[in-house]
């Protein structure tokens, strides 16, 4: 062994980890096809390791003042002096059936309240096909009764309600707007809602409604938002597969992906809520045209929807996806 050999068996030996990757990388030179591809992304995969871990090391000298140390006797005590009762009650193997159980009882509501709604409809459909072929004193007790109908069946769907589909879900507001009808009897005003819903993991979807108030705007939209739901793949799980435009309108959208935590480059609040409510946290963007909230939006999930992933080409054309740099 030479001098060089002790020198840097001494001083400049490396870790287990960045020798794996020395062999990963040396492996890729000789690998073809699909066998190439998965070491592609367990390369890339243990590299994106390294970094977290290099950059949340403790020992390391340059992260000093950054990472904030405790010291506690035993992960019991951090988890009593931390107050995470959920935790504990995983680690002691108790059940979390509370939160099953909140969702059923509300599942449970909701089929009862669309159940009387549907009743409720029926009779609506028959008394105004019987009104059809009565007059007089009987067409006005009619009338009436139809009425009473109508209100119950309005305050009933304008009871504030939760949802089915929002265990897990996070709601965001994008805008409301309002609008002001000047008539012979004075001024109408109304107002629309537009929200943003998503799961963080790729399940995101919006929704328009419009009502007298502000109020009664978002409870509509809140409850309409989670009927249109998109999945989004998502790119190594932090961004977009690949750069794209579209149109909508008057309003033109372009993505491209970022890397690895190059943070959120968004084109304005409305692009940025609903990439975070998506799950992407590395996406570039910029709008040409229009900024209106309604048009943004439904240009951004033409985007989003027109992306295609690897999985996709490859079971389009059938071949493996390969980064163009190692060809």
């Amino acid at each position: 062994m030479t001098k060089i050999d002790k020198f840097e068996q001494r001083h400049l030996s490396l870790p287990l980890e960045y020798r794996v990757i020395g062999d990963m990388m040396n492996r890729l030179k000789d690998s073809t096809g699909k066998e190439r591809f998965i070491l592609l992304q367990k390369l890339n995969r243990a590299v994106r390791l390294m970094e977290c871990k290099e950059a949340y090391d403790p020992s390391n000298p340059a992260n000093f003042g950054l990472i904030q140390h405790q010291q506690v006797d035993s992960p019991d005590d951090v988890i009593d002096n931390a107050g995470f009762d959920k935790e504990k009650q995983m680690i002691q193997g108790e059940s979390l059936d509370d939160e099953d159980e909140e969702f059923n009882e509300d599942k449970e509501k909701d089929d009862m309240l669309i159940e009387k709604l549907n009743a409720i409809e029926k009779k609506i459909e028959e008394k105004l096909a019987d009104l059809d072929h009565t007059f007089g004193k009987k067409g006005r007790v009619l009338e009436e009764e139809i009425k009473d109908l109508v209100e119950e069946r309005n305050s009933l769907t304008d009871k504030k309600r939760r949802p089915m589909y929002r265990k897990g879900f996070d709601v965001k507001v994008i805008d409301v707007n309002r609008t002001c009808k000047v008539t012979k009897g004075g001024q109408i005003a109304k107002y629309t809602a537009l929200l943003a819903t998503g799961n963080y993991h790729g399940v995101v979807g919006f929704a328009k409604a419009k009502g007298p108030t502000a109020k009664i705007a978002i409870q509509r939209a809140y409850e309409k938002c989670f009927q249109n739901l998109h999945y989004m793949e998502r790119y190594e799980e932090h961004t977009i597969a690949h750069a794209i435009q579209a149109k909508y309108e008057k309003t033109k959208i372009y993505l491209w992906p970022g890397q690895m935590r190059s943070g959120m480059c968004a084109a304005g609040r409305t692009v940025e809520t609903v990439m975070y409510l998506a799950g992407f946290s590395n996406v570039k963007s910029k709008i040409i045209g229009s900024r209106s909230p309604l048009n943004v939006i439904k240009a951004l999930f033409i985007a989003l929807n027109a992306i295609e992933t690897p999985k996709d080409v490859e079971q389009k054309f059938g071949r493996t996806v390969v980064e163009s740099y190692l060809l």
